[in-house]
């Protein structure tokens, strides 16, 4: 935020009819944390959090329990000055960002408005579906995923339990297409491994709601699995590809992939919404040749692929595609930032 912008508070007074919105939980975690993680994103400083007397220490405790403390309470409404994210509202990172830099009143980046328990509720389970939604995955893993959780609920296996398991099946895919040979190991046993990968990896999410066990460390492992899984299969194309031609150019695609994929994850997340985004809005949806660039690199659609190439002995297929894909992704991202920026 530009040293010209207001300051950025949170009111945390809004009420709906159970209470204080903000200790409504929405995934697994109060608004109010999502606000001071969006928040956070946002502004270096100190976050100052307006509400009540009353409501002060009901505020504490839902704070405790987070790492940083760039936060105080604060009493009384906000300032009249200060650029305000009310806990009746889910905002967009990105939308927020801009507001603030041209000085553009931040409900521009109202992506939902919250009036009680209901519309939280909708909202969040918008949220889950747009996060957990399988183009493909939906006509054969979610039901198998969906029986599984429902299975684990009253059990001591935990959601991290079946991301570990779905991480150490794909890493043994990948050591399968690395190093074993024949249409058994080298194609059917990854093939079948990854599909499996596939249903544990759908249901965790599903079993960390029906437990109501989601956590901060669970996202975070999940997405590090997706990645080290995502990378290992890829080495392990190259390497095999490699050993089959005894061509070089095929281990720098390799690491041509591996480079292209981490700038393109990491231009996501220094952009990225710490507050699950919602939106309702068509401006907001990708279209035409956007919307067909996230189609193809979905997670779920890369995912079959693999499985399909697996079976077929051509997962090089995929390595050379993606390598262009991401490749293709960086430099329009790039060119967005700075074309956004020079605006």
């Amino acid at each position: 935020m530009s040293r010209t912008s207001p300051p950025l508070v949170i009111d945390a007074r809004p009420r709906g009819e159970s209470g204080l919105l903000a200790s409504e939980q929405v995934l697994g975690r109060p608004v109010l944390d999502h606000l001071v993680e969006l928040a956070e994103s946002v502004d270096g400083g100190t976050i100052a959090i307006h509400a009540r007397q009353e409501e002060h220490e009901r505020l504490a405790e839902l704070l405790a329990a987070r790492p940083s403390q760039r936060y105080r309470l604060a009493l009384g409404p906000p300032p009249e000055n200060a650029a305000i994210l009310r806990a009746d509202r889910f905002y967009d990172s990105a939308k927020l960002k801009r507001a603030l830099r041209r000085g553009i009143d931040v409900e521009s980046a109202v992506i939902w408005r919250i009036d009680g328990v209901h519309a939280i509720q909708v909202a969040s389970d918008e949220v889950i579906r747009r996060r957990t939604y399988q183009p493909l995955g939906r006509f054969w893993a979610t039901r198998p995923a969906l029986a599984l959780s429902r299975a684990l609920v009253a059990t001591r296996i935990r959601p991290n339990h079946l991301t570990i398991a779905a991480g150490l099946l794909m890493l043994g895919s990948a050591a399968c297409v690395a190093f074993a040979r024949g249409f058994w190991l080298g194609q059917i046993i990854p093939a079948i491994a990854m599909a499996l990968a596939l249903v544990f990896d759908t249901a965790d999410g599903h079993l960390a709601r029906l437990q109501g066990t989601a956590s901060e460390f669970g996202r975070w492992l999940d997405a590090s699995f997706d990645e080290l899984g995502d990378m290992a299969l890829h080495g392990g194309i190259a390497w095999a590809a490699y050993l089959h031609t005894q061509n070089p150019i095929l281990l720098v695609t390799g690491m041509i992939y591996g480079m292209s994929k981490y700038l393109f994850a990491f231009g996501l997340q220094s952009g990225a919404s710490n507050l699950p985004a919602a939106n309702n809005t068509r401006e907001s949806q990708p279209t035409g040749l956007r919307k067909i660039a996230h189609i193809v690199g979905h997670a779920d659609i890369r995912w079959h692929l693999w499985i399909a190439l697996a079976l077929l002995g051509r997962l090089d297929l995929a390595l050379g595609f993606y390598t262009i894909y991401f490749m293709a992704r960086c430099v329009g991202g790039v060119m967005r930032k700075v074309g956004a920026y020079a605006a």
